[in-house]
């Protein structure tokens, strides 16, 4: 799988959780328990340190190789990827509202090239 596919995948369980009626909003206008867990790990991960950025990256990780690839410690980082990696954080502090827009500004830029 790839890590566009696992973006992918978390936007689609915070979508599923938000239209979900049968599940009451939060006290903070958050219906989808997921969003409320990434957007706390974005915001940690962009005012934190390290091992709240790994924290946050685990996240879109299902393996060691994306892991690796999102930190980044597998010597990726070209200007694409670095700003796919910034844009998945500051997308990640998006509420169920937005989530259908997480993977803009990421793509397929941190996927691995065939």
């Amino acid at each position: 799988m790839a890590i566009s596919d696992n973006v992918r995948e978390i936007t689609e369980k915070i979508d599923n959780e938000a239209n979900d009626l049968n599940t009451p909003l939060g006290p903070d206008g958050i219906r989808s328990d997921t969003a409320r867990k990434v957007h706390g790990l974005a915001m940690n991960a962009i005012l934190g340190g390290m091992e709240d950025r790994v924290r946050y990256m685990m996240l879109y990780a299902k393996t060691i190789d994306e892991l690796a690839r999102l930190i980044p410690t597998d010597g990726s980082n070209s200007d694409e990827q670095r700003s796919a990696r910034a844009y998945l954080v500051a997308n990640g502090m998006c509420t169920d509202e937005t989530t259908p827009h997480t993977d803009m500004g990421v793509g397929k830029a941190l996927d691995p090239q065939p």
